[in-house]
């Protein structure tokens, strides 16, 4: 008996899947999904049908495209446009998911945005995710029969599939790459990563709720990209910032992560930091994002937001950039600027030499691992408005301390810091240094940032 059918017969048998459909880019199927989405709506909305489709990236779909929209390399009697092959690629899934949407089919959310009495015994039955790793080999599976094809162009005739069976030549290669991409977590036993999941962002009704950020090489070149929270789980090196916040008086700003954090939960951290969006034009731009979202508005709740703020609304506008910081050659004159614009806030970019080395700023969870994490780090000191500490009470994102630096370091060797109760009462506590502020301290930052509290220091108390 044959284990190929044409893509008729995989059709029918998609319209016929019992339990379970898994699709695994879709870019050499060409499914059309008008034939199959009244069934699936209907076998969605009862409960008895599950749909994930997994598609490739616009970052692998482009580099598809050089052969496949180039007639003079495909071969094709039509060539496309990128534009056209990437709409060409993606719009018929998200056609779909529209459709269901617009039918108002149920199950369509992954069950962390489900609430209220709607959570219980809730099970996802459709999702659609965007792969950011290379897809070797399209995958369909249909209840517990697989098919694939070996043709990467989606603009063939393709006709034929094949079923993957015990009897296959490649059946043992094909399904480790099957349980890595497509498993589930199992049930007691060993826990298994499903590969598509965690290098993947789902459309959802609040959009593609993880951020995609760029991976570099050692040498800060440009690989690809990958969600955020996936660089946990690889030694690829990605692009943050640190903000160091210094009040007028050289103070400097620390922070303590909150209890409910996803990671390194207690510890006095830094100022700000965050990741390079793969949406920041660069990293002037993302540090002021950081500076404006993340000190002074209300993180959003799957980000570990711990409250509400009312110091200002959120404007990156206000966050003024004034270049490097270089005090051998530009003595007062930056100065002189932020003195006589008493509310805003500047930043400058320190110690360019830094953001070429590689460091590695661990993340310890909440289960207790410790995840190393692969960062370049741009580094920027600020300079916020003069009445800053009279407003620090509306700062409710976590616990805030203004600090000598020396007091900082004497605190990180000590193991205890000096803290303000609410009473007004000082007292002392056990001070957890985050990964990242004990690298600051240890660094050839701190001369750096030794010099330029100093330098304000000198600079207002002559004013």
């Amino acid at each position: 008996m044959s284990n190929l059918i044409t893509k008729v017969e995989l059709v029918e048998k998609l319209k016929n899947a019992k339990s379970e459909v898994k699709i695994l880019s879709v870019v050499a199927f060409d499914i059309d999904w008008d034939e199959v989405r009244d069934i699936w709506f209907e076998k969605i909305n009862e409960g008895s049908l599950s749909v994930e489709i997994i598609l490739e990236s616009e970052e692998e779909a482009y580099k598809r495209s050089i052969i496949a929209s180039n007639k003079r390399y495909s071969g094709e009697n039509r060539s496309y446009e990128l534009g056209s092959f990437l709409n060409i690629l993606h719009a018929p899934s998200l056609d779909l998911r529209k459709y269901l949407l617009d039918r108002q089919c149920k199950y369509m959310e992954p069950i962390e945005d489900i609430k209220g009495n709607e959570i219980n015994g809730y099970k996802q039955r459709f999702s659609l995710r965007t792969c950011y790793l290379e897809i070797p080999y399209p995958i369909v599976k249909i209840d517990e029969e697989y098919y694939t094809c070996y043709l990467f162009t989606k603009f063939n005739d393709i006709g034929q599939f094949e079923r993957i069976t015990k009897e296959h030549p490649w059946y043992e290669g094909f399904q480790k790459y099957i349980d890595a991409y497509l498993s589930e977590p199992a049930n007691g036993g060993k826990i298994r990563q499903n590969v598509a999941k965690k290098f993947s962002t789902e459309e959802t009704k609040k959009g593609n709720r993880m951020e995609v950020i760029y991976l570099y090489n050692n040498e800060r070149v440009i690989m690809g990209s990958l969600p955020r929270d996936s660089f946990m789980d690889t030694s690829y090196i990605k692009n943050v910032v640190w903000a160091l916040i210094f009040t007028r008086d050289g103070r400097l700003l620390i922070h303590q992560r909150s209890k409910n954090a996803k990671d390194n939960q207690g510890m006095w951290d830094k100022s700000v930091g965050g990741h390079v969006s793969a949406d920041d034009i660069d990293t002037v731009k993302a540090t002021a994002r950081e500076l404006a979202e993340e000190l002074y508005s209300v993180e959003e709740e799957e980000q570990g937001g711990h409250g509400e703020s009312s110091y200002f609304q959120v404007n990156v506008d206000k966050m003024k950039f004034l270049g490097e910081w270089s005090p051998d050659t530009r003595y007062m004159l930056p100065f002189n600027e932020v003195d006589n614009q008493k509310d805003e806030t500047y930043f400058f970019r320190m110690n360019y030499a830094f953001s070429n080395i590689v460091i590695n700023s661990p993340r310890h969870l909440p289960n207790g691992d410790i995840r190393d994490v692969y960062t370049f780090t741009d580094v920027y000191v600020c300079v916020v408005g003069s009445q800053f500490e009279n407003k620090m009470a509306d700062l409710k994102n976590s616990k805030y301390k203004l600090i000598e630096l020396y007091e900082l370091k004497d605190a990180m060797l000590e193991g205890e810091i000096e803290v303000t109760k609410e009473n007004g009462e000082i007292e002392y506590e056990e001070f957890k240094v985050s990964p990242d502020l004990r690298t600051i301290i240890r660094s050839e930052l701190w001369q750096d940032l030794t010099q330029f509290s100093d330098y304000l220091k000198k600079y207002y108390k002559r004013r």
